[in-house]
């Protein structure tokens, strides 16, 4: 069976806090570019913000890195057996990554697949 989410937001930051209570997201420093004075660089830390609707079930979601200039994937994470409850709500996934490397500037994207279905993907640059 194929699925089809609507993607409603992709977002890149430093930093995504979850209170404890509400279990509402607080986005911290989000960018567009990373900038670094020599290369390799490896980027500390940094949060993938995912915010889609309209699938229901239960789906593995996979963010991948990957390298526009090279035509490679650099990175995966994985969250397996996600459970969506009702498909007219918006549903968020969150990606902490540490340590992200780069060898070189250049173009950029994360991609988010749903049960190896790619359904959306963030651009950005990283910069000398």
């Amino acid at each position: 069976m194929q699925v089809h989410p609507i993607l409603k937001a992709m977002l890149l930051c430093d930093q995504t806090l979850v209170e404890e209570g509400t279990r509402k997201r607080s986005l911290i420093g989000l960018f567009d570019r990373v900038k670094s004075a020599q290369f390799p660089t490896v980027h500390g830390s940094m949060s993938v913000y995912v915010q889609f609707r309209e699938i229901e079930g239960t789906f593995d979601f996979t963010l991948e890195l990957f390298d526009l200039a090279e035509d490679k994937t650099l990175h995966k994470a994985m969250v397996k057996d996600f459970k969506v409850q009702d498909k007219s709500r918006d549903c968020e996934l969150v990606f902490n990554l540490l340590s992200v490397r780069f060898v070189h500037a250049g173009d950029y994207e994360f991609r988010i697949y749903v049960d190896d279905q790619i359904f959306g993907q963030k651009s950005f640059q990283v910069i000398q």
